[in-house]
């Protein structure tokens, strides 16, 4: 065995030394310390933050919010005769003769054609009719005429019932310009409501029948010229295959199936209107 020289001994014991120096430095300037470590904590399941609900909150409340411009565009306040769609009276005004007052059907208040109308149309909408009559027995566009300033600016309704008559006393030429006034006189006096015109049935006499027939034919021009409705009730007891002599209770005024007739014609022209109301 090799024997360890001094100088030997004394280098390994300088190195131990020196060793055990550096494990104490290095004890002294970690002692207590641990390791520093970021744990993050995770979120529970199904959870919101505040901040995330209220934003959710608020943005399903003005989602659910109605605009009130487009509230506004979508109500429609219907006018004239499409206010029966609606819970409201509709106010309206017949001008005429005999035949438009009804007076002649053997129940006024039952089987007269406004009474069929009625009836019809108060069955299927919510609105109802309130009529008021302007009539005499033989009368003529001169009578009319001067009813006008008695139309009130809010009537939804107006029917002109009339032109038979007027053969005896006004050329064609002055019954319509005289014609003409009326419907824009009337659409003046009540620019909301709406105007029908009615060409009246044919009578039992021939020759009166050939001498308002020019008269007829001017009604259905004037309201072809001022886009509106024209109610031929001539072409509906002409067309009805009732026999005119049933259709006629004297030869001339209507029988309870003539206003039956009258008022079916007149209904057609009301749904065609109706049906082209905005809703």
């Amino acid at each position: 065995m090799m024997k360890i020289t001094k100088l030997e001994l004394y280098i390994i014991l300088a190195a131990f030394s020196l060793a055990l120096l550096v494990i104490g430095i290095f004890w002294v300037f970690n002692r207590g310390e641990t390791p520093s470590y970021s744990l993050k904590q995770p979120s529970p399941p199904n959870t919101v933050s505040m901040d995330s609900t209220t934003d959710s909150i608020v943005s399903d409340a003005e989602a659910a919010a109605p605009d009130p411009l487009i509230v506004a565009q979508n109500t429609i306040t219907q006018q004239g005769l499409a206010k029966l769609i609606e819970p409201t009276t509709v106010k309206a005004l017949v001008f005429g003769d005999a035949v438009a007052g009804g007076q002649v059907a053997s129940n006024a208040n039952e089987l007269s054609w406004h009474a069929l109308i009625s009836k019809k149309l108060e069955d299927k909408y919510p609105g109802n009719l309130q009529w008021q009559f302007k009539t005499t027995p033989e009368a003529t566009i001169q009578d009319v005429l001067t009813y006008v300033p008695e139309v009130a600016p809010n009537t939804d309704l107006i029917i002109l019932c009339l032109g038979r008559n007027d053969w005896t006393i006004h050329t064609t030429h002055d019954f319509q310009e005289k014609y003409e006034q009326l419907i824009i006189d009337l659409k003046a006096q009540s620019p909301q409501g709406d105007l029908f015109l009615i060409a009246e049935p044919p009578v039992k006499s021939i020759d009166r029948n050939n001498k308002s027939f020019p008269y007829r034919q001017i009604i259905l021009g004037l309201g072809q010229k001022h886009q509106l409705p024209v109610i031929d009730e001539w072409s509906a007891f002409i067309s009805d295959p009732t026999p005119l002599n049933g259709l006629l209770a004297d030869g001339v005024n209507p029988s309870d199936k003539g206003y039956e007739v009258f008022a079916e014609a007149v209904l057609k022209e009301f749904e065609e209107k109706l049906v082209k109301a905005p809703r």
